[in-house]
């Protein structure tokens, strides 16, 4: 006795059992136990009292033990042993012996002395002490292993040799144990068909092996036994042979709210052995037996794919007729059960899975927790539903007790359960966002969104769906559909009109948008429109789109047939369609064409727009289409630019231009016709010019028309012109002549007779400057004598001059009647008269254009003096350049040889020059300063080619060339009077 109370704290420092290899199990593989948890009890095997025996067991309720230690010391001699000791050891191996898996072993435990003794006598090859008795009656066969060991108690090798022996025999104990189970579960599954086997009593026997796998470590073996349980379970289940279970259950209190990893709750193994248990508590205790083992592998992931699976199962054949069980105990148990599962994962470690496998298992795990938060959050709408704590709730007087406190509290107060459920939202959208998945956390944001919309709190309803509503260029989802609905109510309830129908043009936008949004368009429209009155507001978007455009002819207006596409899946009345026209060029014109209450049909449809106030002929593109509905204005804008040709308004008066009959020379003018037709002018018109191709002003200077008034550069009648009738007048513009434009833009202003504003634009080419040129020159031929020269230009086709006159001091010339000129053709008329200070011309010119029968007049003054300029060409030697000098006679200038003499002359040309003076001379080579003068008068403005001047030697008979000139052959003279010279070099040959 007290050997235990010796060695208790060395033998309990050792333990548990460490590596420990493991031959036997179903799969018949070697595996191996790093450590296995056990407890030592002492006293005898049949639990009568003795300090000389230890019993190791598994700490795992229910293993039993396994290995019986005989705990002995004795330094007896050979009769006490024979009659003390052998006797009792084989008493207690007999007693041990007789239990199927428990192993025995008899620990001797020697002193110092008693050691040294053994050594002396195994020097001697003695064996006479009571270890070597007892190993020689005891140990048994050699392969059985060693049962009888020796411990001394300050050795280190002798307490290893001792746990080794332990380890040994515990191991022989599991596996004889498991081989047992193994045989008695291959008896009874063979006979599952024969009547009387009974699923619940070979649950128990498949959980025996559970526990001894649990208690060598091997989770993974275990976990794959409860798989085989939950297969037969549910092929049972497919054939109806669940007889065994008493009844459904989850009618005993609490059945709503557990843990699952709680298996002990509940007497779940005596109910399995009396066959007694429920469905609901087999079910519940199987899947925490799974989840066990689930966790203590780490395998979270699976836990959580596993959980998923349960839930959904088991909720389903929860609600299946006959249960027994209420809707609301139903969503209690499938809320409590999620949070419980969220809650497991949320212990494991780093919250990541077990496995550092980066990122994926993490995000994973985050999505698994998300989707059970999620899960208890539709079973909040149920019960809230039930209890009504949510509007519209149908509600239930037979309402069970929940288990769960923190759901208990939720459902009695409306601003708990709101918390409760504000909370969990955000949770799993938090979780959501871990994992990537943000459309996920969007609708659960959505999900508070709608509680707050619910309890009237629009403000922070509508500040949450504007974070979650996409942006205005991105698609939308259901979620975003769902989201826009509730935030264009917000806006609404909060009287932001405009905001709320920004969100329902997004909605009508969307593919299969439903028809129920036309009566919302047209409501929320109603609504900004008493907001802002007339002032209506420009509203983004594509609801509508113009896809075509025509004018159609009328005689009373302008009609142009715009075709408009419309995206909204009912008809809608819209207050007013306007189509914004504009025409190219340098004016910029706008006519704008209106249609007052019509319908727009969902598609395609077609509405006629009309336009008075503008009449303005030519190709116009559709700027824009404008749909008003009340206070909003939408613009349907189309995909390809559009074209029509608009003509003039068939009614609105007109005005013309075309050249002026009668017209000074130098100041040019057009003859300007109002034709009012169908439309009388009440309140006077304003006419103004443009220049077509600049778009600047025209200015009129003076009107030849005694109804006709000139005001800031623009005609102005304020008499009242009557429909039908028409009105004329010639008018000076101040351009200038040289640039004098070719089409010219009417702009009238008028009213009619009810005070509307109209206008009228149009573009004629016509030429403000006379058909005909007329200058005159005068050229001093002498002190006495001036040339006086009259020249007429053509600047048309095939003009007819009728008659051309003017009168000079002393004379007075004419032409014959009939003459006719093209274009650039020119008359000239070059009379000798007194010389005199001033001379000045007065005539007229009668002339008609093909195109037009009656005459145009073309009245001139010319004043001109004989020191007016002339053409002058200067002839320097060595020169070769051009310029404008003063008038200056011309001088030959001949250096060269002294052999010959030198001639020069100037031939005539009196198509385009009149020659006065020498134009010829014979100079002697070497003769200084002589010169030969002359004049020259340009009978024209242009490019004329210059006179002939010819410079020859003469040597006897001889004449030739002398000179090698490389001068121009045409002079550029812009005006009459004005003056080229030129310097031709002039080289003697000899």
């Amino acid at each position: 006795n007290g050997v235990w109370e010796r060695i208790e704290q060395d033998f309990t420092s050792r333990l548990p059992l460490r590596n420990l290899i493991w031959k036997g199990g179903l799969t018949q593989s070697a595996r191996f136990i790093e450590q296995l948890d056990i407890k030592v009890t002492v006293g005898e095997a049949d639990n009568t009292s003795s300090h000389d025996t230890l019993a190791l067991a598994s700490e795992h309720a229910g293993s039993g033990r396994l290995l019986n230690i005989y705990l002995l010391e004795s330094d007896s001699d050979a009769d006490t042993y024979k009659a003390v000791i052998k006797p009792r050891a084989k008493t207690w191996i007999g007693r041990v012996s007789q239990r199927k898996g428990e192993d025995w072993m008899i620990v001797y435990v020697a002193s110092a002395e008693e050691i040294q003794r053994m050594s002396n006598n195994k020097f001697l090859s003695m064996r006479t002490s009571v270890f070597d008795r007892l190993k020689s009656d005891f140990q048994g066969k050699k392969d059985a292993g060693e049962h009888v060991v020796l411990l001394q108690t300050g050795s280190v090798e002798s307490w290893n040799s001792v746990f080794l022996t332990m380890r040994e025999r515990v191991v022989q104990a599991l596996e004889e144990r498991v081989s047992q189970l193994a045989d008695d579960m291959r008896r009874m599954d063979a006979n599952r068909m024969l009547p009387g086997w009974n699923y619940c009593k070979f649950f128990v026997l498949k959980e025996g092996i559970v526990r001894l796998y649990r208690l060598m470590g091997l989770q993974d073996e275990a976990l794959a036994q409860y798989d085989e349980l939950e297969a037969v379970f549910f092929q049972l289940l497919g054939a109806q042979r669940l007889s065994w279970f008493s009844t459904f259950g989850g009618l005993a209190e609490g059945d709503d709210y557990s843990d699952i990893l709680d298996t002990n709750k509940r007497a779940y193994v005596r109910q399995l052995v009396e066959t007694t248990i429920s469905l609901f508590d087999f079910r519940m205790y199987l899947f925490g037996c799974q989840a066990q083992l689930l966790v203590a592998l780490g395998h979270y992931a699976e836990l959580a794919e596993r959980a998923q699976r349960f839930i959904a199962t088991f909720g389903r054949s929860m609600r299946e007729p006959g249960t027994g069980l209420s809707t609301a105990f139903v969503a209690a148990w499938t809320y409590s059960t999620c949070m419980n599962i969220a809650e497991i994962l949320e212990g494991s470690p780093a919250s990541g899975g077990v496995r550092a496998d980066g990122g994926s298992a993490m995000r994973a795990l985050a999505a698994a927790k998300a989707g059970f938060l999620a899960g208890a959050r539709q079973q909040l709408d149920v019960l809230g539903a039930l209890w009504q704590r949510l509007p519209n709730g149908n509600g239930d007087s037979d309402l069970p007790s929940v288990a769960n406190p923190v759901l208990a509290a939720a459902l009695a107060t409306d601003e708990r359960f709101d918390q409760i459920y504000v909370r969990t939202c955000e949770q799993a959208a938090q979780y959501y966002v871990e994992s990537g998945r943000r459309r996920f956390a969007r609708a659960m944001h959505g999900d508070v969104a709608r509680l707050l919309a619910s309890r009237g709190q629009w403000a922070g309803a509508a500040r949450l769906l504007r974070t979650l509503v996409p942006g205005k260029t991105e698609p939308l989802s259901s979620l975003d559909v769902a989201a826009l609905e509730r935030l264009a109510e917000c806006e609404r309830q909060l009287g932001n009109a405009r905001d709320s129908l920004e969100c329902v043009v997004r909605l009508i936008a969307q593919p299969g948008a439903d028809s129920s949004y036309a009566t919302m368009l047209s409501d929320l429209c109603g609504v900004l429109g008493e907001e802002v009155g007339d002032k209506r507001q420009r509203m983004a978007g594509d609801l509508f789109k113009a896809v075509g455009a025509a004018v159609v002819p009328r005689n009373d207006t302008l009609c142009v047939e715009v075709r408009i596409r419309s995206q909204v899946a009912a008809a809608v009345h819209v207050d007013r369609v306007a189509a914004v026209l504009t025409s190219g060029g340098g004016h910029r014109l706008e006519v704008e064409f209106v249609v007052r209450d019509v319908t727009i049909a969902s598609g395609e449809s077609s509405v006629m727009l009309t336009a008075d106030a503008v009449s303005c002929a030519g190709r116009f593109s559709v700027a824009a289409v404008c749909v008003a509905i009340g206070g909003a204005e939408f613009v349907a804008a189309a995909d390809t630019q559009l074209y029509v040709h608009l003509a003039e308004h068939p009614a609105n008066p007109v005005v013309r231009l075309r050249p002026a009959l009668v017209a000074d020379m130098g100041c040019p003018a057009l003859r300007v016709t109002v034709d009012t037709r169908a439309t009388s002018v009440t309140a006077g018109m304003t006419i103004r010019l443009f220049d077509a191709s600049s778009g600047s002003p025209l200015r009129v200077t003076r009107c030849g028309h005694a109804g006709f008034s000139v005001a800031d550069g623009a005609i102005v009648i304020k008499d009242v012109i009557d429909a039908g009738c028409s009105s004329e007048a010639d008018v000076e513009l101040a351009v200038d002549p040289q640039v004098s434009p070719t089409a010219v833009t009417v702009c009238a202003l008028f009213k009619t007779a009810t005070a509307e504003r109209r206008v009228f634009v149009a573009t004629t080419s016509v030429d403000t400057a006379p058909a005909l040129a007329v200058s005159a020159h005068a050229v001093a031929l002498d002190e006495s004598r001036v040339a006086v020269i009259l020249r007429t230009q053509c600047t048309a086709d095939n003009l007819r001059l009728e008659s051309l006159c003017a009168a000079v001091p002393d004379a007075e010339w004419s032409l014959e009647e009939g003459t006719v000129m093209r274009r650039g053709g020119v008359v000239t008329v070059v009379r000798e008269i007194a010389n005199v200070p001033e001379l000045r011309l007065q005539g007229e010119a009668r002339f008609v254009l093909p195109t037009e029968d009656s005459n145009r007049t073309l009245r001139f003054n010319v004043v001109c003096s004989a020191a007016s300029p002339v053409v002058a060409v200067r002839m320097t030697t060595g020169s070769r350049f051009c310029r404008v000098l003063e008038p200056t006679p011309l001088s030959v200038r001949i250096v060269g040889s002294t052999a010959a003499r030198v001639r020069v002359t100037v031939r005539e040309d009196p198509e385009h020059w009149l020659i006065a003076g020498a134009i010829n001379c014979e100079v002697d080579v070497g003769d200084a300063d002589v010169c030969l003068e002359y004049s020259l008068v340009a009978l024209g403005p242009g490019f004329l080619p210059l006179p002939v001047v010819c410079c020859e030697y003469v040597s006897g008979d001889q004449i030739g060339t002398l000179v090698d000139a490389d001068f121009p052959t045409l002079c550029a003279v812009p005006s009459h009077g004005a003056m080229a010279v030129y310097s031709v070099p002039v080289v003697v040959r000899a």
